[in-house]
């Protein structure tokens, strides 16, 4: 029944992708079609060139988060990185299987210490996008009031992070979660919260409550929606679509969200869901006109996604790790 439910979503997503495809082939798109084709060496080398640089940010992310427990190598977290962002487009979370299996076989970090990880990453993407996609909501435009919340809310949500996650963080943390939790259990339960899988677990406190790491982290995540947004700017520049300084950061933010967060792969899920959300709040002139911005977008990403994925598994050769034998706890 999984298999199947993957499947009809994945199926769905091409669909969507192929709805995508018939928008931006309006007749009524010709002009911008053929400002593509168009457009000059410096415009097409700055698209490219931000969606390298998300690549390439997202994966300093991965490795950032993980420096609290342990250092490892950037070009093999790099690697990974590239290959599971191009696996991404596919149903089954091949990316995340594959992100567990490298960094647990080549690098030996035990299977629950990298859920911890994935926690730590998305706790700071969430403080990295929470506060401004809210003051996004409420103000509807970028403003003095919206500078306030968004870098007040990353700043104190930072903060707040790394108190929190301290004051829970290593064996005494550990036992002091212990006193709040053990009231709460019985049975099975209040012996797994003190066995050796929940103390792995718990090392996402340990990760989140380093505050280099945490903020680095966020501070990348920030670095990532802004090159979003400049291939979104560029893209809608090049093609004479008319977006507004915020209304590109929505849709770079809600194509991203989509992309990271479909249980069916990105194929067609962000470029749908991100037209979708930008009719409901007004954004562009058309759906007609967008459909040709987001598929610009995804068609120079997924060039740049293929070679990065190729020279990823250049970089980790693959008969090598298929031989070598990890952590698998």
């Amino acid at each position: 029944m999984r298999v199947a439910v993957q499947l009809l979503g994945f199926g769905a997503g091409i669909a969507l992708l192929w709805w995508c495809v018939s928008l931006a082939f309006q007749p009524e798109n010709r002009e911008q079609l053929q400002r593509l084709a168009d457009a000059d060496a410096g415009s097409l080398v700055l698209l490219f060139g931000m969606s390298l640089a998300t690549l390439v940010i997202n994966g300093l992310i991965f490795w950032v988060a993980m420096l609290p427990d342990r250092r490892l190598d950037v070009g093999g977290v790099l690697s990974t990185n590239a290959i599971g962002t191009l696996l991404s487009y596919l149903p089954f979370k091949l990316s995340v299987v594959l992100r567990f299996a490298i960094h647990n076989r080549r690098d030996g970090v035990p299977i629950l210490t990298i859920a911890a990880w994935f926690g730590a990453i998305a706790a700071t993407t969430l403080i990295g996008l929470g506060p401004m996609a809210l003051a996004s909501i409420w103000r509807g435009g970028v403003d003095p009031l919206w500078w306030a919340v968004t870098i007040g809310g990353t700043v104190l949500g930072t903060a707040a992070c790394v108190v929190v996650a301290g004051y829970f963080a290593h064996d005494r943390g550990l036992g002091r979660l212990h006193r709040v939790l053990d009231p709460l259990l019985v049975g099975p339960l209040k012996n797994a919260v003190r066995g050796d899988a929940f103390r792995k677990i718990h090392g996402v406190f340990d990760m989140l409550a380093h505050p280099w790491a945490v903020s680095g982290a966020v501070l990348l995540r920030l670095a990532d929606l802004g090159s979003q947004a400049v291939r979104f700017a560029v893209a809608a520049s090049i093609l004479g679509v008319e977006l507004s300084p915020e209304h590109t950061v929505l849709i770079a933010s809600t194509y991203f969200l989509i992309g990271m967060l479909s249980p069916f792969g990105m194929l067609g899920t962000r470029e749908a869901g991100s037209i979708g959300v930008a009719g409901l709040i007004g954004i562009g002139d058309a759906a007609e006109s967008l459909a040709v911005v987001v598929l610009a977008i995804s068609a120079t990403e997924s060039l740049v996604n293929l070679a990065g994925g190729a020279l990823g598994v250049a970089y980790l050769r693959p008969d090598r790790l298929i031989r070598r034998n990890g952590d698998r706890d």
